[in-house]
């Protein structure tokens, strides 16, 4: 393989993987968002957000500050981090 070549293929290799990662993340992404959602869900929490609201509804909601577990409000400290990592939406 010439020079050329090699850096063709290299070049394209990292495009390849570079845009598989954004796609993972993408994933994780909506992953947490809908983990963050479950839990806010499971406590009776009346969504703003169309697609939130078109997935869990609010016709059983009844509150907009709910109150959580210790564990819970890790378990969404711990998502709300990853968020942040990587730069979801």
């Amino acid at each position: 393989m010439n020079k050329f070549s090699i850096a063709v293929f290299a070049s394209l290799a990292t495009l390849i993987g570079a845009s598989s990662t954004a796609f993972a993340s993408e994933q994780e992404c909506q992953k947490l968002k809908n983990d963050h959602d479950v839990i806010y869900a499971s406590k009776g929490f009346c969504f703003k957000d169309p697609e939130a609201k078109a997935r869990f509804g609010n016709d059983n909601c009844y509150t907009t500050k709910p109150k959580f577990s210790e564990k819970e409000q890790q378990r969404l400290d711990a998502i709300k981090e990853r968020q942040k990592e990587l730069n979801c939406k």
